[in-house]
């Protein structure tokens, strides 16, 4: 894992996905006890041992349950750490700051 295990709960990966139809919504950080595929996007299988986030609720009624690799999760949070790089030390966003003035 590339990072804190907190920050993979703590990434929002799933937030813009939501369902409203999903009830008791969890997600967690697990050790993978058997084989899964990866739902965050690379569809690569999930080997024993590896580390997935997992998310698990009832929808209609019935469990429902998906995968995702941290290799996934660690793109997810390279690109939110870029991004807050962009900005500069004072916390002026430098490309906002361009666009205003013209530069």
């Amino acid at each position: 894992m590339k990072y804190k295990p907190e920050d993979y709960l703590n990434s929002g990966f799933y937030d813009g996905d939501m369902d409203s139809g999903i009830e008791n919504y969890k997600e967690k950080l697990v050790k993978c006890r058997k084989p899964h595929k990866c739902m965050g996007g690379c569809d690569l299988e999930i080997k024993v041992g590896d580390y997935a986030l997992l998310e698990t609720g009832f929808m209609d009624g019935k469990p429902v349950s998906s995968y995702t690799c941290t290799d996934c999760i660690d793109k997810w949070l390279d690109e939110i750490n870029l991004q807050e790089e962009s900005e500069e030390p004072d916390g002026r966003d430098y490309e906002r700051d361009c666009e205003r003035t013209g530069y």
